[in-house]
């Protein structure tokens, strides 16, 4: 078991991983030798679930993963790391991307709630709370993804429900569903099942199964999710199930604003990858990003490293790169300036669909539509690049 020990000195420094026992679960509080449990405060019980395979270290987002840590202990939360090794009796998957899905079923059950987070996503600002995003009568709750139309796949908030559960273990098992060979992993899956779910005597949905089962390429792939957004609707609540519109959710990628950020509304940003991380060093950071910087970098908003003994409810004090602090204003206006540059391209987009749709409701024979089908996302696949910001 991998635990990131409590150090005995947010000053910010965090003591080294260490190797011990064939447990599951990657623990982040240690006291002596039991797991520190830290009792909710909330009036609903909250767990906050991640989990790795078992050759991935920690380390790969230690930023992302100590602050989530350190976030946890001021608000009570538990918060679990789980090896994808966990629950194998009753999670046979064999791709960890759908494995996942089917582990926070079963963790589900120990909490009222369950925030489950891809590890990359790290909390900038303390002072919110999980409980804003509780909606009593939605089972499970995902949010648009900022730089595209995507349905996060790697983050959502669950409510502990027979459908929650049932809807996790479907979608994990979607994995022996996949059309071959570019499938999108659990985020081109998911589109699908909630496609299948959500809208499933839509013409338009039977069109962007058959564009699906034919992607070849990342173009295709976002053409593909569009249509399915497209056959949802403008919807954002579908009863059991609520999809927050971009800025709605409780995270976003860095990019979008340069990694600047405010206290105001901020509260997780995701991309915090170790391996993309920058260090900001000039007195001037711009709110856009330069063109043809790696759309993954990533500047830390932290001075130093957290000491997790030094997080607790008194304590908000995070230390921050003052330059990369934004007013609310600037950052809203950015916000809207890329949401419009990605509706536009989505727009765009959507002519090639209607033409495929016109096209697989038409009298020609199947071979021809598949001809056809594969003509234009070939076309649409050598310019994919276009359609990101």
């Amino acid at each position: 078991m991998l635990m990131l020990r409590q150090s005995s000195g947010v000053g910010m420094r965090t003591d080294e991983p260490r190797v011990c026992g064939e447990t599951e679960e990657i623990a982040v509080y240690e006291n002596d030798a039991d797991v520190l449990r830290i009792s909710n405060r909330s009036q609903v019980s909250i767990g906050i679930i991640e989990v790795l395979k078992s050759w991935t270290s920690p380390k790969q987002y230690e930023t992302a993963i100590m602050s989530v840590a350190c976030y946890a202990k001021i608000h009570g939360y538990d918060f679990h790391i789980l090896k994808d090794t966990s629950y194998n009796e009753q999670c046979l998957q064999k791709d960890a991307s759908f494995l996942r899905h089917c582990i926070a079923a079963n963790a589900l059950k120990d909490y009222d709630y369950v925030l489950f987070l891809d590890s990359d996503i790290g909390v900038v600002n303390p002072k919110r709370r999980i409980e804003e995003f509780i909606e009593p009568q939605t089972n499970i709750i995902f949010y648009d993804r900022f730089y595209n139309w995507e349905v996060m796949a790697g983050s959502y908030l669950v409510k502990n429900s027979s459908w929650s559960r049932d809807f996790l273990n479907g979608f994990a098992n979607y994995e022996s569903r996949l059309p071959k060979p570019d499938h999108g992993s659990d985020n081109g899956a998911l589109h699908a099942y909630l496609g299948e779910i959500l809208a499933p005597h839509s013409s338009l949905f039977k069109t962007c199964l058959l564009i699906y089962k034919a992607v070849k390429g990342q173009g295709s792939l976002f053409l593909y999710e569009a249509c399915i957004r497209e056959a949802l609707g403008n919807t954002t609540h579908f009863g059991n199930i609520t999809i927050l519109p971009k800025g709605a959710g409780w995270a976003r990628d860095p990019r979008v604003t340069n990694s600047k950020w405010c206290r105001e509304f901020d509260f997780m940003m995701h991309n915090w990858k170790t391996k993309t991380e920058k260090r900001q060093n000039s007195r001037f950071h711009p709110i856009s990003a330069p063109t043809g910087q790696n759309f993954f970098v990533w500047y830390n908003p932290f001075f130093g490293k957290f000491d997790l003994n030094l997080c607790s409810p008194r304590n908000f004090t995070w230390n921050y790169v003052n330059t990369l602090m934004e007013t609310p204003d600037s950052v809203r206006a950015q916000m809207e300036t890329y949401k419009h540059k990605v509706e536009a391209l989505k727009t765009n987009l959507l002519k090639t669909l209607s033409r495929i749709h016109h096209l697989t409701a038409s009298e020609a024979g199947r071979k021809d539509i598949r001809l056809e089908l594969g003509k234009i996302l070939s076309s649409i696949n050598e310019t994919w690049e276009s359609y990101v910001i």
